[in-house]
C-alpha cells in the first residue's frame, strides 16, 4: 500500500522498540521527551492542517477526507497519537504542570487542546488524538523534560 508523501521537514529516528519512524522535525524533541518517560506514540504532525492540504495536493486520488473546512479546521494544530493508556497518563501528567493544567483540563478555551478517542462499533478506539495548537510545541518539550 503506498504511503502519502511527507509534507514537513522530517528526521528518521528510532523508537524505543527499534522502528525506524520518520518524525517532523519540530516534533523531535516532544517524541524525544515522551519515549525518555516510556510513552508509546503511533503519530504525530506538527501541522496538521498543513500538512493535509499539501497530501491533497500531492495524491493522485481523493484522501477520503481533507477537505477544505478540515484543512482549515487543523491549521496551527499539531497531532499526537498514541494508545488510549498513554494519552491518559500523558494528560494527568501535563494537568499538573501550571502551564498546561487548564489547557488539558478545559475544553474550547482559547489554548486549550481538543481530545478524542474515537468511538468504533466494538468500543472505544485503541489509540487517542491529542491537537495542540503548533505554537505550543516548545513549551510541551520543556514540560516533558521538567518530568
Amino acid at each position: 500500500m503506498p504511503t502519502d508523501p511527507l509534507i514537513h521537514p522530517h528526521q528518521t529516528l528510532i523508537t524505543p522498540a527499534g522502528e525506524h519512524v520518520d518524525v517532523d522535525l519540530d516534533m523531535i524533541p516532544v517524541i524525544g521527551e515522551l519515549w525518555r518517560l516510556g510513552f508509546t506514540t503511533t503519530a504525530c504532525c506538527q501541522d496538521v492542517g498543513e500538512a493535509t492540504a499539501g497530501v491533497r495536493e500531492q495524491r493522485e486520488s481523493p484522501l477520503g477526507y481533507g477537505g477544505d473546512a478540515f484543512i482549515n479546521y487543523h491549521r496551527g494544530w499539531a497531532l499526537l497519537k498514541l494508545p488510549t493508556a498513554d494519552a491518559r497518563r500523558l494528560v494527568a501528567l501535563l494537568a499538573d504542570d501550571p502551564q498546561f493544567a487548564d489547557r488539558v483540563s478545559h475544553p474550547w478555551r482559547p489554548g486549550s487542546w481538543r481530545m478524542n478517542v474515537p468511538l468504533e462499533p466494538t468500543g472505544l478506539a485503541e489509540a487517542a488524538l491529542l491537537h495542540f495548537p503548533t505554537e505550543q510545541i516548545p513549551q510541551l518539550a520543556e514540560a516533558l523534560r521538567r518530568h
